[in-house]
């Protein structure tokens, strides 16, 4: 401490110090390790209506990055008897969310995307957007969504209302 006193460039010194000790030990993003060949991302995503979780939202750059996955109804036997779903087990609501794979894929927002989020009020009638209410939203609830793609963009992004 006597040291501190004796100069007036020992505090500088210091913070500097400290700033480098705090710097080192701050959390560093580590990369993320492949899982296995099922897990890595597809090049690309074809033109249509999909149903997604939205695993991320690049705000900078507009990319969402996107997870397909397939809604199971009671109504659709064939499909429930080709996966082994017991419909009173796997299907308690009447409906089941089905994801053998993670498979992701990034794909850029369109600048004028439609977006839209269920209506708590009248669920049949979903609600318009702005993209901050989205992103917001988006922090929460990572799917399931509709999304249209166009000329390799993403056009529509619906929420998916769920009884």
């Amino acid at each position: 401490m006597k040291l501190l006193k004796k100069t007036g460039s020992s505090m500088a010194v210091l913070v500097m110090l400290s700033v480098i000790v705090l710097s080192a030990c701050a959390e560093k993003e580590t990369p993320k390790e492949e899982v296995s060949s099922e897990a890595t991302p597809k090049d690309a995503i074809s033109a249509g209506e999909k149903l997604v979780n939205i695993m991320n939202y690049e705000l900078s750059t507009k990319v969402l990055t996107l997870d397909e996955v397939e809604w199971i109804d009671e109504s659709d036997t064939d499909r429930i008897k080709e996966l082994g779903l017991d419909v009173e087990k796997d299907l308690p609501t009447g409906f089941a969310i089905y994801n053998e794979t993670i498979e992701e894929v990034s794909i850029k927002l369109s600048d004028d995307a439609e977006l839209f989020l269920v209506n708590q009020e009248n669920p049949l009638e979903p609600r318009a957007v702005d993209e901050k209410e989205f992103i917001t939203y988006l922090l929460g609830v990572k799917g399931p969504y509709n999304v249209t793609v166009k000329d390799d963009e993403v056009v529509r992004v619906e929420e998916k209302y769920m009884p």
